[in-house]
């Protein structure tokens, strides 16, 4: 298959011997944020700026990443970094040559992909390359448009081939694949590639989640406890809202993308595991490591998310939390203002598969009044962040606990049928010994134990819900949602 643009042009940056590089460009393509962002997810970090703020950048790369300094004037730099970097001219033209380049210029980058894996033998002009476009607007109408399966499992093996696997890339096509898959008949074989990339995603859990809990939050945060620390170190004197949706996976926040305010700057981030709420939704309120013995409920997080601002010296009437019941008249004296919407993960819990669920998801978007709320926080100067405590998964049931099994089970609370946690330890290993067959579906910790595969403590032959450590539960979406101008 023919890989997507921003693909290319990374593989061919990546064919250097260097990972620094000096780039004009003056169709200024790379200038557009989606298009840094599209290359970030890539691991190439695109910077513009001042020299003292390139310098910066080039001072704190990631080792293991690309990093592009935009530029019209290569003499500019110092010879440090003119040692380590290689100068180079790119622009649309050098890929896309059939075609008219001031008409693609301000395309999305969906349709850049589509022109750039069916090129035409013969050039087009500017009135040709619009007709070609016109005849591509109806496959971009929606979300849910047509699923091409051999692309998608191509693409999905090539990424699974890279020395190191970018989940944010992976994660991202399988939404897409989902979200066009849905009560068709790809479905199953997008979801039965989903368990096999799954079985992967579970070997780099056990090498480098724990790295992951202590990373640094100031560049992104990697996982839902650095949340307030990134919001902290790089906008503590801005207005900020974090919205967090209960229970949103990645596919749905899909659904929700095109229809949000101002320009998307998207992360692809860890929940805390396993991905109940009452570790993963207080990790985020926290600021920190989740404690077992915490109460989960709005009055808690509500103490939390006061207790985190004002003590790095917020006042306290500066600080706002409000669940469920959104009430923005009264917010014009608020800095830090956090809001969850719990009725998505109702509505998850209630659903028997991925259609219920893709309906019910709809129908909040529109009811929940979501966008309307992101609109006037952007407009009272808010800097707004959109993320959730975990996703879902569509599971099967292995089957539900019975007699002598249940005895101390509810130790955590949780909803979950995919988690259970036992009040002793002993109780825990008597469940794995009567059980040897689940050792391979299964993580324990202590005294919890809880799938990594798509089962469920259940006996129904479908159900949505979450609480394991299945990358369509772990791997969820922070969003950072700017104002146009």
């Amino acid at each position: 298959m023919a890989k997507g643009l921003i693909q290319h042009i990374t593989e061919s940056l990546k064919s250097y011997p260097v990972k620094v590089f000096l780039v004009e460009n003056n169709d200024r393509f790379l200038y557009r944020r989606d298009v840094q962002d599209a290359f970030g997810a890539l691991g190439i970090e695109i910077v513009i700026g001042s020299n003292l703020e390139q310098r910066i950048r080039f001072e704190m790369r990631e080792p293991d990443g690309l990093l592009v300094l935009l530029c019209q004037d290569n003499s500019t730099y110092l010879e440090d970094i003119k040692a380590k970097a290689v100068p180079i001219e790119l622009s649309l033209a050098n890929y896309l040559q059939v075609y008219h380049i001031p008409s693609l210029i301000e395309l999305d980058l969906s349709i850049l992909d589509k022109l750039f894996r069916n090129q035409p033998l013969v050039g087009l002009n500017r009135i040709g390359t619009q007709d070609y476009l016109k005849q591509l607007k109806d496959e971009f109408t929606s979300p849910e448009s047509y699923l091409n399966l051999d692309e998608f499992s191509e693409e999905l093996n090539s990424l699974l081939e890279e020395e190191i696997i970018n989940w944010s890339v992976v994660s991202r096509l399988i939404a897409e694949g989902i979200l066009k898959s849905i009560n068709k008949p790809q479905f199953d074989e997008v979801y039965s590639q989903i368990n096999k990339v799954n079985a992967v995603f579970q070997e780099t859990l056990q090498t480098n989640y724990h790295q992951t809990i202590n990373s640094s939050a100031v560049k992104k945060p990697r996982i839902v406890s650095k949340i307030l620390d990134y919001l902290n170190f790089n906008f503590r004197e801005k207005k900020i809202a974090l919205i967090v949706v209960d229970g949103m996976a990645l596919w749905q926040y899909e659904l929700l993308k095109a229809r949000l305010p101002g320009n998307k700057h998207e992360e692809v981030i860890y929940s805390w595991l396993p991905s109940i709420t009452q570790l993963s939704r207080q990790a985020i309120f926290r600021g920190d490591l989740p404690q077992i013995n915490y109460r989960q409920g709005p009055a808690s997080e509500e103490k939390l998310w006061k207790a985190f601002w004002t003590g790095i010296g917020c006042h306290e009437f500066e600080v706002l939390y409000q669940h469920e019941k959104i009430d923005l008249s009264t917010i014009d004296s608020i800095s830090k203002l956090a809001i969850v919407y719990k009725d998505l993960d109702d509505k998850m819990h209630s659903s028997t598969d991925y259609v219920d669920l893709l309906i019910l998801t709809k129908n909040w978007i529109e009811r929940s009044k979501i966008i309307q709320v992101m609109e006037e926080l952007i407009s009272k100067g808010f800097k707004v962040f959109l993320t959730t405590d975990h996703g879902n998964i569509q599971a099967k049931g292995w089957r539900g606990l019975k007699g002598r099994e249940k005895l101390g089970t509810n130790k955590s609370g949780s909803r979950s049928e995919r988690h259970i946690e036992y009040s002793e330890k002993w109780l825990s290993d008597e469940f794995m010994e009567n059980n040897p067959e689940m050792e391979s579906s299964v993580v324990m910790e202590e005294q919890a134990i809880y799938f990594k595969t798509d089962l469920s403590f259940s006996n129904k032959d479908s159900l949505v819900t979450h609480g394991g450590a299945h990358l369509l539960e772990v791997l969820i979406p922070f969003i950072e949602i700017k104002n146009e101008s």
